[in-house]
């Protein structure tokens, strides 16, 4: 079902409703990469939904179907659309404990939303640090510091937005692109105006996290992927560093997982991951509250990846 659900300060975000057959009692928002339409997770969610999830999807502001407000930033992506969302999708399935699945980009924001808690599991998927110095030593290395020093700057202030296709994205409105490029120039990745770090809500994240990426994926190294997570401190997470064989994929790269071509093994292995937290938490009536956290350490695979023509974090 396709709605669309107004953000809190009053601009229109595109989403969609993927209602189960057999609800089993968790909802699950799916926050999308750097620029992509939310279409493009419509099988994904297609299948959660048959799984029992109530699942919601949407395009961030500037994004797909969504408005276009003239001054719009990645951080009222985070701060704005997300925490939106998850008011939301609490509405529409009230007494559900809620599931976050966030895709690159979508997991780099969970701390700017000022109702993070509410989420009470969450899986992320390539999701990374976009400061340049976290790729490898190199051409990969020096393509990130062109993006965000050169390209971007460039190209948004020549035609005023950003050739998403150099990414694998939709276009990016020049003021989306710009305050992105300021994040991959500062150490800190996510920040304010100033490059200072902006971490508002990060020590809300308490819930588990299942956090994978791949060895394939030139665009979320493993470097950039283990820097992110020290942005969640208190997270218990559950790391795992796949080869695309794990989960029985010849490739899967930093898109891979959320294609049609993805083995459904993938997608119900993280489906009963979900579900399993979900329910632990429900039958204890501890949605809301946090378990302890613990470490699981990255799968022993290589850290390196394959050179690819483009490189982006989100």
């Amino acid at each position: 079902m396709d709605l669309m659900l107004s953000a809190r300060d009053g601009v229109r975000l595109a989403a969609t409703l993927f209602e189960p057959q057999t609800p089993n009692g968790a909802a699950i928002l799916v926050n999308s990469g750097t620029g992509i339409p939310r279409q493009f997770y419509g099988a994904f969610a297609n299948h959660l939904a048959l799984r029992g999830f109530a699942v919601l999807t949407y395009d961030y502001r500037a994004i797909g179907g969504s408005e276009a407000p003239p001054a719009a930033t990645v951080e009222q992506w985070g701060a704005v659309d997300q925490a939106s969302m998850i008011d939301h999708l609490a509405r529409l399935r009230p007494g559900a404990a809620l599931g976050l699945i966030g895709h690159s980009f979508g997991g780099q924001v969970l701390g700017l939303a000022d109702n993070i808690a509410d989420i009470d599991a969450a899986v992320l998927i390539c999701s990374q640090s976009g400061h340049w110095r976290h790729w490898p030593r190199g051409r990969r290395r020096l393509r990130m510091l062109a993006l965000w020093w050169f390209l971007i700057p460039g190209l948004t202030a020549a035609t005023g937005r950003f050739p998403g296709a150099w990414i694998g994205t939709a276009n990016l409105p020049a003021t989306i692109a710009r305050s992105w490029a300021r994040w991959g120039r500062s150490p800190h990745y996510v920040c304010d105006a100033r490059g200072r770090p902006l971490r508002p809500h990060n020590d809300d994240v308490r819930f588990p996290i299942r956090w994978m990426s791949f060895c394939d994926d030139p665009i979320a190294p493993f470097g950039a992927v283990e820097a992110l997570r020290a942005y969640y401190p208190e997270a218990p997470v559950e790391r795992r560093h796949l080869a695309p064989v794990d989960l029985g994929a010849e490739a899967i790269g930093h898109f891979g997982f959320f294609r049609k071509s993805m083995p459904r093994g993938a997608w119900d292995d993280l489906a009963s991951w979900l579900d399993m937290r979900l329910r632990l938490l429900r039958a204890r009536g501890q949605t809301g509250r946090r378990p302890e956290s613990e470490e699981t350490p990255a799968c022993p695979h290589p850290m390196s990846s394959p050179r690819s023509k483009t490189a982006s974090a989100g």
